[in-house]
């Protein structure tokens, strides 16, 4: 299961330009994005690196172009588990100070606060010494300060990952409930017709966000991913991921059991049992679906479908 930390730097990475519009709408036209963008991991670890990467915060540091060929670098601080920092804005100007002293090149920031503490809004390092004083000011968003009233009639597909941040801010969900909020959201990002990979993304932020306090109900929540999928001419790569989790979970739990002698297309034994695994889930979740289209998602021959279908139907006492 992804972190917090990783999920929100994921997302901010596939949602770079959508964020920027959403957070800069003034400057977002300024930026050439047809000549993309550059994430620089490299350099931000070279300015700080006693700043590993923890479950409380996300550092991105990004380079773009301008319209009139300028070169600019942005830095998104993100607070991931929210909490009142003494020291933010100092991490923040020196982040700053190294940068601009280092590369030579001009830096805009944005810090993203996810506590419920809308009284603390840093925003602001200040230092003096005598005659002497330094002023930084940059820009922070704080995720108190919406509600989904913000973002009706909104087509920018970060309004949809702040709607699921927001989740994480009420304290009285059960689980039905935030099962039954996230397929909603789902749906909603589904209807805008966004590109598979956004998809892709937004579902892994979505599903993991928040977690459920019943493992059995991210189970469920494949479920219902599934459901609405079904219902569409094409999946899009939307299942692929629902797999991939399955194929986790089952490497998590260590099953064991009903591995057959033999490697199938060069799988290991592990390998073939997660693969197992999956395929039966699948069949379980999607009855309606062919042998085929089973044997195409998990890349196995049809043959190999039939085995896995035909075990559990003679489990469970069903004429083949």
């Amino acid at each position: 299961m992804l972190t917090p930390d990783k999920l929100w730097k994921a997302v901010f990475e596939d949602f770079f330009p959508d964020a920027i519009a959403f957070f800069f709408p003034h400057y977002y036209p300024t930026i050439d994005w047809p000549r993309g963008f550059e994430l620089l991991d490299k350099e931000l670890k070279q300015i700080y690196p006693e700043s590993e990467e923890t479950h409380r915060r996300v550092d991105l540091l990004v380079k773009v172009w301008l319209l009139d060929g300028a070169e600019q670098w942005i830095l998104v601080h993100i607070e991931v588990q929210g909490y009142r920092d003494l020291d933010f804005s100092h991490r923040m100007f020196i982040y700053f100070y190294r940068l601009t002293d280092r590369f030579s090149v001009p830096v805009s920031a944005m810090a993203l606060l996810t506590d419920t503490d809308k009284s603390w809004r840093p925003g602001r390092y200040q230092a003096s010494c005598m005659d002497t004083q330094v002023v930084y000011v940059y820009p922070v968003f704080k995720l108190a300060d919406y509600t989904e009233d913000d973002f009706t009639g909104s087509e920018n597909p970060w309004a949809l990952v702040i709607k699921t941040a927001l989740i994480g801010l009420r304290s009285n969900w059960d689980d039905e409930s935030l099962l039954k909020m996230k397929v909603h959201l789902y749906r909603e990002f589904r209807e805008k017709g966004y590109p598979a990979n956004k998809t892709r993304m937004f579902l892994q932020f979505l599903k993991y966000h928040l977690s459920f306090e019943e493992k059995e109900f991210f189970l469920k929540f494949d479920h219902e991913i599934l459901t609405v999928e079904n219902k569409k001419d094409s999946p899009m790569g939307i299942i692929e991921l629902v797999k991939e989790h399955l194929i986790e979970e089952a490497r998590q739990e260590g099953i064991e059991k009903g591995i057959e002698k033999g490697i199938e297309k060069g799988m290991t034994k592990g390998e073939l049992v997660k693969t197992r695994k999956v395929t039966l889930r699948i069949i379980e979740k999607c009855p309606d679906w062919t042998d085929e289209k089973v044997a195409d998602l998990v890349e196995m021959p049809v043959g190999f479908v039939k085995k896995v279908r035909q075990k559990m139907q003679k489990k469970k006492g069903i004429p083949s």
